[in-house]
């Protein structure tokens, strides 16, 4: 799918996709009715080295994950009071190394109020540092009590060295242990003199000032809602577009026919509306509208398609039932008609002729109202003048056979024959495709066949089926002639085609075409 695709695509389903993001929004706000917001709060606190403490003979407890301790957090509930519980703290608080700093370690609260979780960290963070000051305390008089009774050792072990020398009689072992004492002394003497220096293992470096919002903010949540239902929309629109059977674009109809776009009927909703309003049809009357140029460049279009035929044979139909074939036959005759051109137009659908409502004979003279006299007897098949100068109607064909085998006949064949010997055009309004062979039938004996759609209610599969069948019947399609909304807006024109009132005036009559006019059909 190309950019192009994808924009038409979106602008299509521009509805899914403005749902998809309403429903977002909807949710978004939703969700941010219903979210309590976070607030982080840290305080750091600040750690002894550990060569420091080892100098001091201290061992000392620092992991962070002490923050969480009952001990830590009854002392902080405690600070806080107002009924804060213990194991609430340790639900909302966190304690952690700062990153590559190995000797502080980060308290972290939680709580929906910024204010509410300052004191937190603060508090928790106090009883951090407050649990490592009652270790450390323990350990110094743990090593004070060790010294004392190293000392009363000491004290012992001097008296017998000197039992042992004023009796001459010097003990090895005895002066040893007393030398062994007095090291482990000293070297513990200097150990609670660095530690009673030290004082504080820890201490609070920085208390909790402000709290952070850590949950999404309203303006972030409504973004990501907004684009999460664009892209939800966008992605509808598209499952949508590949699902859809519907003929939704020129290129689609160019693809399934396997032959070009001859035209694009604009407009065809108020031109529909004007003739069942007036009873004219569009093409005759003055007023130009885009449905009439559009008819005028599928004329064009099919009569390029068949340069150098002396007299040609164009069967319109359609792809399914709800196509307007009746009313473009009938207005591509009107258009050929009033470019000069002799025409008829013949209803060959036998089942539910409608052209003969659109293109009603002439009252009166039934010779042409140009002037060209018509006065031979035309048979059962006769073509009747119409309000429209240079053209006339053959309403449907009677018959008590079924319809496609009468069209399969040679009285219809030769009728055809003779009709194409006598106009210059004749238009014939055939069955839809895929409803009868009638269709496939009469578009063998013609020079080419226009097959109608329309965009948004065609089905791509009935354009395709109506293909083969023609191409099966050695019948040539000459194209896919579309009526719906347009890709782009056509600018109005005034155009004249020689209207004087409401009456048409009649063009210059080719001379071939008067001497056609003047032999009429007679067929058996």
């Amino acid at each position: 799918m190309t950019l192009q695709e994808l924009f038409r695509t979106i602008w299509f389903s521009r509805w899914l996709v403005l749902i998809a993001v309403a429903a977002a929004l909807v949710g978004a706000w939703w969700h941010l009715e219903r979210q309590v917001p976070v607030h982080v709060a840290t305080a750091t606190v600040q750690l002894v080295d550990a060569e420091t403490l080892t100098a001091a003979g201290v061992r000392l407890d620092t992991d962070p994950s002490l923050v969480t301790s009952p001990a830590v957090t009854s002392a902080a509930a405690e600070e806080l009071g107002q009924g804060t519980r213990a194991d609430d703290l340790a639900r909302h608080v966190t304690g952690g190394y700062v990153p590559d700093v190995a000797d502080r370690v980060a308290v972290d609260a939680s709580s929906s109020s910024p204010t509410q979780a300052v004191e937190i960290a603060n508090a928790v963070a106090g009883a951090y540092v407050a649990a490592l000051q009652a270790q450390y305390d323990s350990g110094v008089v743990s090593m004070q009590e060790r010294l004392a009774v190293l000392g009363e050792s000491i004290a012992q072990r001097q008296a017998a060295v000197n039992a042992t020398r004023a009796a001459e009689a010097a003990d090895g072992l005895i002066e040893a242990q007393y030398a062994a004492s007095m090291d482990q002394y000293q070297t513990l003497s200097a150990q609670v003199s660095q530690a009673q220096l030290i004082a504080a293992p820890a201490s609070i470096r920085q208390n909790a000032v402000t709290a952070t919002l850590t949950s999404l903010p309203a303006s972030l949540v409504y973004l990501i809602a907004l684009l999460g239902g664009l892209l939800l929309g966008i992605g509808l629109a598209v499952a949508r577009r590949t699902l859809d059977t519907k003929l939704r674009t020129a290129g689609g109809a160019r693809r399934a026919s396997g032959s070009p776009v001859l035209a694009r009927l604009t407009g065809a909703s108020a031109a529909h509306r004007a003739h069942a309003h007036s009873g004219d049809l569009p093409v005759a009357i003055r007023t130009a509208t885009s449905y009439t140029q559009s008819v005028r460049e599928l004329r064009t279009a099919v009569q390029a398609a068949v340069e150098g035929r002396p007299g040609i044979v164009i069967v319109v139909t359609a792809a399914d039932l709800e196509a307007p074939r009746s009313f473009i036959t009938a207005n591509l005759a009107a258009s050929w008609a009033l470019s000069g051109r002799s025409v008829v137009a013949l209803s060959g659908d036998l089942r539910q002729p409608r052209l003969n409502a659109l293109l009603p004979a002439a009252e009166g003279d039934p010779g042409w109202r140009d002037g060209v006299d018509v006065d031979v007897d035309l048979g059962d098949h006769a073509p009747q003048p119409t309000r429209i100068p240079h053209l006339r109607v053959l309403p449907a064909l009677r018959t008590e056979l079924d319809p496609a085998d009468y069209l399969a006949s040679d009285t219809v064949r030769d009728l055809v024959e003779q009709l194409r010997a006598t106009v210059d055009v004749v238009v014939i309004d055939a069955p839809p495709m895929l409803v009868a062979a009638d269709a496939t039938i009469i578009g063998a004996y013609a020079d080419g066949v226009v097959l109608a759609a329309t965009i948004g209610h065609t089905e791509i599969t009935a354009i395709e089926e109506s293909a083969d069948r023609l191409r099966a019947a050695n019948a040539r399609l000459l194209g896919v002639v579309l009526e719906g909304p347009a890709s782009s807006r056509r600018s109005e024109y005034a155009a004249t085609y020689g209207f004087t009132g409401d009456t048409v005036v009649a063009q210059p009559v080719p001379e071939r075409s008067r001497e056609r006019d003047a032999v009429l059909l007679d067929t058996p």
